[in-house]
């Protein structure tokens, strides 16, 4: 229950932290998405109800600070949870190259989904470099995520963990 409760306020702690290192390191390039790693490893080692509610959570809270449209990036965020959470049973989530390149792979593709809504529901035509710029962005996510993954796994932040 405190799980529940505790949520909602640590996701806008989160949400807040990975905005000011992006404005901070990055001067607003692109976002560097904590809170999507958080999600793959919740895909990876939290059961399904906990998982998704996370996922929902985490998007709800980025869907509203950020100013996109609501429910956009939590869609996203609950797809890329499901697909973490049962491709999990196939993969060796332990190993530092899974964990980057499906981090990476989930990264990217979050991000050709966003701008290919933003574009067919609102005639938003992204730069013309938009596919380095989100290649970058999946491939910093990537490599910062098997460094997040062994530190979450070392602090024990989530007790209730899947059973391998």
């Amino acid at each position: 229950m405190l799980y529940y409760l505790l949520l909602p306020i640590l996701s806008i702690l989160l949400i807040v932290l990975q905005s000011t290192v992006t404005d901070l390191i990055f001067s607003g390039r692109f976002i560097f998405e904590i809170s999507l790693i958080v999600v793959v490893y919740a895909g990876f080692r939290l059961d399904l109800i906990k998982g998704t509610v996370l996922a929902f959570v985490l998007g709800l809270t980025f869907d509203c600070l950020n100013g996109s449209v609501t429910g956009v990036l939590t869609f996203l965020y609950i797809i890329v949870f499901w697909f973490s959470f049962f491709i999990s049973e196939w993969l060796d989530t332990e190993k530092a190259h899974v964990i980057l390149l499906f981090t990476l792979l989930c990264a990217f593709l979050k991000e050709i989904i966003l701008n290919m809504f933003y574009y067919l529901a609102f005639n938003v035509n992204a730069l013309p470099d938009v596919y380095g710029t989100i290649m970058l962005q999946a491939l910093v996510i990537g490599l910062f995520a098997p460094l997040f993954f062994s530190l979450m796994d070392r602090t024990g932040i989530f007790i209730y963990e899947k059973k391998v």
